[in-house]
């Protein structure tokens, strides 16, 4: 990060023990002190097939009725791979993973854990589950969840009897995305780091090509397309290799909001 940006993630994102210019001018500095060089295959990683005694696993994804639509022919994620892909050398568009997070996907996993081990994190055959609270009031209300992978996924009319917004759990499967011939992981920050920690060197993942840096998962809160083109991008390797600066991020949970209102009004 260029320093105003590093300031304003400190200040933001971050507890910190002064927010003194100074102070987080050395913490800045000493970020960079751990970046090290640049990965001389950054985007670039070992792409190995899922082995054949596996596949099993994936074409029961491929038919699972929750997710089997995303793989059909015209869905988001039609002409996608399941593929061994190496971790270290992915594209890492996010500032921060959480470490509490990923030892939760890893709490389970041995060292040098085997393809079969690995399936079911990141490639899971079931529906995911967090918990929300909601709270509710004679015209409104609202969801609270800690997990900021419950989602809204749009609002409008559900069978033809409720009005309102639609929300979910994300996806929860590692997932790379191909740009311009660099591969960037665009879901699975945690379950990536946590396989890494504790000894595979590649992910069992969707891999897919994509037209465009939106599609990447780039946007306005993230790493910029320019310094992930560059010659020194940020990677998941900053991370597993611990070359990423240890913050500790200020908690945050999603909140879904929702009111309503009826009016007769004359209709001219």
């Amino acid at each position: 990060m260029d320093q105003p940006t590093a300031h304003a993630h400190f200040i933001n994102a971050c507890v910190c023990a002064s927010q003194a210019p100074a102070d987080l001018d050395a913490e800045w500095n000493a970020a960079k002190a751990k970046l090290g060089a640049a990965f001389p295959n950054a985007g670039k990683p070992d792409i190995q097939p899922i082995p054949a005694a596996n596949i099993a696993h994936t074409n029961q994804l491929l038919n699972g009725p929750w997710v089997g639509h995303f793989f059909a022919a015209g869905g988001t994620w039609q002409g996608a791979h399941f593929m061994l892909v190496e971790i270290d050398p992915l594209l890492a568009f996010q500032f921060t993973v959480g470490d509490g997070r990923s030892k939760h996907h890893g709490a389970a996993l041995g060292q040098n854990p085997s393809v079969v081990d690995l399936l079911p994190i990141c490639l899971p055959l079931a529906p995911p589950s967090e918990n929300f609270q909601t709270f509710s009031s004679p015209n409104s209300m609202m969801l609270k969840a800690r997990s900021l992978n419950v989602q809204n996924f749009g609002g409008g009319v559900f069978n033809a009897a409720f009005m309102g917004i639609q929300f979910g759990v994300s996806l929860p499967f590692v997932h790379v995305v191909r740009h311009n011939g660099r591969c960037y992981l665009h879901n699975g920050f945690h379950r990536a780091l946590a396989i890494r920690k504790a000894g595979a060197t590649h992910a069992p993942c969707i891999l897919r090509d994509v037209a465009d840096h939106a599609s990447v998962g780039i946007h306005a809160g993230t790493f910029g397309a320019t310094l992930l083109e560059s010659a020194n991008p940020p990677t998941l390797g900053h991370f597993t290799q611990g070359r990423a600066y240890d913050v500790q991020l200020k908690n945050v949970a999603r909140y879904l909001h929702v009111s309503w209102a009826d009016y007769v009004i004359p209709d001219e």
